[in-house]
């Protein structure tokens, strides 16, 4: 008896995510406490627990069935469980160059690493280490699954701010310097912001209005390569397949 009402009411359960997921509005799912939260209008439960959010995100992605979410849905999904789960954990961890640091606010994080690691943090399949030590270049091509990258070369910052409005759409992407630095830009209510561990005076993790950052300003080439509305990289992390680290 006790195990008829548990297949009763699992197929309850998986019947109730799949309609949330096949709806085009708000995306619902399952917290670690099996409470139904939406993580379009109203992100996810605030917390300060990084293990909780890791936890979440991985409840959350365990729940995805590619068939049955639209790329939009799949996009805005991804983006807030990286903006509202993962990031805001970061804010403030100091950068050094050799930092690699897995505990955020504790210890030091390089460029490279902070993308890889809150990548790995997401539940991506990716070697964290190997990934942070390759060029910006070979770090986008990587995330780019073959999709095309958009490559900005141009002395004037107001240029490459206009071209990157124009080009992108609001979603998450991952952000190359030349062959210094790396981090993320998002584009958010048709505003961009620079996400990464500022080097310099050492600053760390921030999230700044392009317009504002410093070390925008700095570099003429930039690469930019999409990772919310990146299909082929989504569905290896849905799958949790490996994300081959490109190195030439």
């Amino acid at each position: 008896m006790k195990e008829s009402i548990f297949i009763f009411l699992s197929c309850l359960l998986c019947l109730t995510i799949n309609r949330f997921q096949n709806s085009k509005s708000d995306l619902h799912f399952l917290d670690p406490d099996n409470r139904i939260v939406s993580l379009d209008n109203h992100h996810a439960p605030i917390d300060t627990s990084y293990a909780f959010s890791k936890n979440f995100v991985a409840n959350v992605k365990s729940q995805i069935r590619l068939d049955r979410i639209t790329e939009d849905s799949l996009s805005r999904l991804f983006a807030n469980l990286l903006t509202e789960k993962i990031i805001p954990h970061w804010l403030g961890t100091p950068w050094s160059f050799e930092g690699h640091t897995s505990v955020p606010r504790s210890g030091e994080i390089a460029c490279g690493y902070f993308v890889s690691t809150t990548l790995k943090d997401m539940g991506f399949n990716l070697d964290r280490y190997k990934f942070a030590q390759q060029l910006p270049i070979h770090e986008a091509k990587t995330l780019a699954q073959g999709k095309p990258l958009l490559e900005i070369n141009s002395n004037s910052k107001d240029e490459r701010i206009t071209i990157l409005k124009d080009k992108l759409k609001e979603g998450i992407y991952f952000l190359g310097f030349d062959q210094n630095h790396v981090g993320y830009i998002q584009k958010k209510n048709s505003d961009l912001f620079v996400i990464h561990s500022n080097y310099i005076g050492g600053e760390g993790v921030v999230i700044e209005r392009i317009e504002d950052s410093q070390v925008f300003s700095y570099y003429s080439r930039i690469y930019i390569a999409d990772i919310s509305r990146n299909r082929a990289l989504l569905t290896k992390w849905v799958r949790n397949e490996v994300v081959q680290v490109v190195t030439e």
